[in-house]
């Protein structure tokens, strides 16, 4: 049995590509998120309440939110399972590398979209490509049109976003781990057959700070043109201030405003991962809504790709912190993923020049 934890849109996916092939269970604090699953048996509460589905497990997936995934996944580990996990967790996944070893089983951090998916083909570059010397991701989650005030629509954590443009991102240069502001220098960016969009330095590189060995290595998320712009106004107004006035912070009234913007409207997914050799190859995935399923293009990305590297988990023999950068290291796990993903026309679509 496969469990996972989180009945939100992103557990909601997994359960969807996974439903058909394993026999599932699905643990959420919410009542009114469980009734919304459909292909897994429900249960109500954390997983310490319930502790006996993670220990029938044969692994466990989680989707929770990064505030509360640290402690949850080191619960589930101390049962003695092994964890896929899609959060963006503020600790550094490596130091439950100990422990999970310790345990015998197997952890696998970042396993979503971006980080996750991004790590995977970044990895699959790193190792295919001759003399490689700079990987360039750019990703972004976006509405399939502009949606005013800020030509942005809330597609995942609004405490994610919020982030995204406030914490200090790390990339590498001249093969050094360097912090950056992340609104510093906002460039324009455009693909083929998509359009103009602008971009911003992300701190998405995670693991791969300590994995890949590289000169230069940054990731740059995808905007609409002039919603930077309009987040950086509000940023040096203060808006992201999370410092108490009269018991209520600047941050948490914006979060609530922020989370008026979760519209539902079509989104769409970009990654491309560019990586620059002996010549230049470029690993693109574009995807949209799922209009049949009701699905949107983020949780497919996030979900399925979570969902796949899940399964991959069952047959694997490593212990302790495995992440994605790994599997697109491995021809055969890369090829198993691609292959998967294009099931669910998720392609990965591979060019180079010299």
């Amino acid at each position: 049995m496969i469990t996972v934890v989180g009945a939100g849109k992103i557990g909601g996916a997994i359960i969807d590509f996974l439903s058909d092939s394993y026999d599932l269970a699905v643990i959420d604090i919410s009542s009114e998120s469980l009734k919304k699953i459909e292909g897994a048996k429900k249960y109500k509460g954390s997983v310490i309440d319930n502790k006996d589905v993670i220990e029938r497990s044969q692994i466990v997936i989680s989707a929770l939110p990064g505030s509360a995934s640290f402690e949850t996944i080191f619960k589930i580990i101390n049962m003695g399972k092994s964890v896929v996990d899609i959060s963006y967790m503020e600790e550094d996944p490596f130091v439950l590398d100990k422990i999970s070893k310790e345990k015998g089983v197997l952890f696998i951090p970042d396993a979503g979209f971006a980080p996750g998916l991004s790590n995977v083909l970044s990895g699959h570059l790193y190792k295919k490509m001759d003399s490689i010397k700079k990987i360039e991701i750019y990703v972004g989650g976006l509405p399939q049109k502009k949606i005013p005030p800020l030509d942005y629509t809330i597609t995942w954590s609004v405490e994610g976003l919020i982030d995204e443009y406030t914490r200090p991102a790390r990339v590498i240069k001249n093969y050094k781990v360097i912090k950056v502001d992340p609104l510093e220098t906002i460039e324009p960016f455009c693909i083929s057959n998509l359009g103009s969009f602008e971009t911003f330095i992300s701190d998405g590189l995670r693991t791969m700070l300590k994995t890949i060995k590289i000169k230069e290595m940054f990731e740059r998320t995808l905007r609409y043109p002039s919603h930077m712009q309009k987040i950086r106004l509000l940023r040096d107004l203060g808006f992201f201030s999370k410092e108490k006035i009269n018991g209520c912070s600047p941050y948490d009234v914006t979060l609530y405003i922020l989370e008026k913007l979760r519209l539902n409207v079509e989104d769409m997914s970009i990654l491309l991962v560019r990586g620059f050799g002996k010549n230049t190859t470029d690993l693109f995935i574009y995807d949209k809504y799922d209009s049949e399923k009701n699905i949107t293009s983020m949780a497919r990305m996030t979900g399925y790709t979570a969902a796949i590297i899940g399964t991959m988990a069952l047959e694997m023999d490593e212990y302790g912190v495995y992440p994605p950068e790994f599997i697109g290291m491995d021809e055969k796990k890369f090829n198993y993923l691609r292959r998967s993903l294009k099931k669910m026309d998720i392609v990965i679509n591979e060019s180079s020049q010299i």
